[in-house]
C-alpha cells in the first residue's frame, strides 16, 4: 500500500498509484470544520470575530487554527494538503456593535446566516479599491531590494500542521500558492487599459511582481513544499479575461519562468485557474511547461471529455473534476455521487494522472452532506472502510 508522498508523486509522473490521490481545500469557517473541530474561535466566524474583539491572545488563536487545519484533513484523509500562511501578531480588532455585527476600520460588518461568513454591510470591489494614480507612482518609484523572508510567524499554521502529521506518521505533501502578477481576472479595470494602450507599464508592473514573488517561491520551496500553485485566475465562463494574443505576448513568458524556477528548486507546478481556457489551449497547457491543473471548471467547459479530446490529459496531471458550482451546491449526494465514480472513472484512464479535487474548493455555499458524499463515494470506489461520523 503507498503512502500519500509516493501516491502523488506517481500521478505527478504519470504513473499509476495504488489509488487516486486525494486533495481539497477547505475554505475558512465552512460548516463541515464543525462535525469534526467543533465551533471555536478557529472554525465559527462569528466566535473569531468576538475573539478578536475580546483581545484573544495571537499564540492562542492560530494555534486553534493549526489544529483545526489538521484535523480536517487527517478526518477525510488526504494525500496533499494546503496548509497556508497565517495572520501575524498585528491582528485586526473590530469594535462589537450588536450581537452578530463589528466596526472595523471604519467600515460596518454582518454575519451572514447564510454563508456562515462575516462580510461587509456594503460590499467592497476588490479591483476599484484600486487607485491608477497610487499603482503608478509605485511603478516610478520602485526600486529593486533584497528579498526577505516574512517573518517565521506568518508560517506559523504550516510548521504546526507538520508537525503534527509527522508525529502520527502521515506522509503528506504541502502545497504553496503564488503567484507572480498573471491573474488577469484580478486586474483593475486601469491595468486592462494598460496591456492595450501602455504595454511598457504593464510589462514594468510585472517585472515588480516577478521581483517579489520568485524569491519568495524558492523559500517556500525551501520550507518543505513539493508544489506550487502558480498562475491564478486568468479566464471566465467565456474565455481568457485578455485576448489570446496579449495572454501569448505578456503572461506566457512570466508563467514558463515561474515554471522554470518552480522546477529548478525541485517542485511541481501546477497551474490554478478557474475559467474556459479554450481559446488559450495551447499555451496554457502546453506551451507553460505545468505539471498540473487546478481549478478545472466543468461549469465553464473545462470537462473530461474536452481534455481528453485536446489531449490535455495525457501530459498533465489534472486535480479535478468534481463541480463546487452547481453540483456540490445545489445537486443531491447521490447525484454528486455518480459524478464523483464518472471522474475517477476518466482519471484512471488518462495518461497524465489525475487527482480528486473539487472544482475550487469546499466554499461557502457548498452543502456538508454533498462534500461527504464525495468522499463517501471515493471511499467506495477503492474499497476503503468508510469514514465514521
Amino acid at each position: 500500500m503507498s503512502g500519500s508522498r509516493e501516491r502523488v508523486l506517481k500521478a505527478f509522473a504519470h504513473e499509476e498509484p495504488d489509488r487516486t490521490p486525494l486533495f481539497e481545500i477547505f475554505c475558512e469557517f465552512h460548516p463541515i470544520y464543525w462535525d469534526i473541530c467543533g465551533r471555536n474561535a478557529a472554525t465559527d466566524a462569528v466566535q473569531y470575530w468576538d475573539a478578536l474583539a475580546e483581545g484573544i491572545a495571537w499564540e492562542e488563536l492560530v494555534d486553534m487554527q493549526a489544529q483545526a487545519v489538521f484535523a480536517i484533513h487527517k478526518f477525510f484523509q488526504v494525500d496533499l494538503v494546503r496548509a497556508g500562511g497565517n495572520r501575524g501578531r498585528d491582528l485586526p480588532r473590530p469594535e462589537k456593535t450588536g450581537t452578530k455585527t463589528w466596526r472595523l476600520e471604519g467600515l460596518d460588518y454582518v454575519y451572514n446566516e447564510k454563508t456562515h461568513l462575516v462580510n461587509p454591510v456594503v460590499p467592497v470591489s476588490y479591483t476599484h479599491r484600486q487607485s491608477e494614480e497610487r499603482v503608478r507612482r509605485m511603478i516610478e518609484r520602485w526600486e529593486p531590494k533584497p528579498f526577505v523572508p516574512p517573518g517565521e510567524e506568518s508560517l506559523y499554521i504550516l510548521r504546526r500542521v507538520k508537525e503534527m502529521a509527522a508525529a502520527e506518521g502521515l506522509d503528506w505533501l504541502y502545497m504553496a500558492e503564488i503567484g507572480a502578477g498573471t491573474g488577469a481576472a484580478f486586474y483593475p479595470p486601469f491595468m486592462l487599459m494598460w496591456i492595450a494602450a501602455e504595454p511598457q507599464l504593464f510589462r514594468r508592473w510585472l517585472e515588480i511582481q516577478q521581483a517579489g514573488c520568485f524569491p519568495q517561491t524558492e523559500y517556500l520551496i525551501s520550507l518543505g513544499h513539493d508544489v506550487v500553485a502558480m498562475g491564478g485566475d486568468v479566464s471566465c465562463d467565456k474565455g481568457p479575461f485578455i485576448s489570446p494574443r496579449h495572454y501569448h505576448e505578456f503572461l506566457l513568458p512570466v508563467i514558463q519562468e515561474h515554471v522554470a524556477l518552480i522546477e529548478r528548486n525541485g517542485a511541481l507546478a501546477v497551474y490554478t485557474s478557474d475559467g474556459n481556457h479554450h481559446a488559450i489551449k495551447d499555451d496554457f497547457f502546453f506551451n507553460s511547461g505545468i505539471a498540473g491543473y487546478k481549478e478545472v471548471d466543468q461549469a465553464a467547459g473545462m470537462t473530461w471529455p474536452w481534455l481528453i479530446e485536446n489531449g490535455v490529459d495525457t501530459q498533465v496531471c489534472i486535480m479535478g473534476n468534481t463541480d463546487a458550482r452547481y453540483s456540490l451546491c445545489l445537486g443531491t449526494p447521490e447525484e454528486v455521487k455518480r459524478e464523483v465514480r464518472q471522474s475517477l472513472d476518466y482519471g484512471r484512464q488518462s495518461p497524465g494522472g489525475h487527482i480528486l479535487h473539487n472544482s475550487h474548493s469546499v466554499h461557502e455555499d457548498v452543502r456538508v452532506e454533498n462534500y461527504y458524499a464525495v468522499i463517501e463515494a471515493y471511499r467506495e470506489y477503492f474499497g476503503l472502510e468508510p469514514l465514521a461520523r
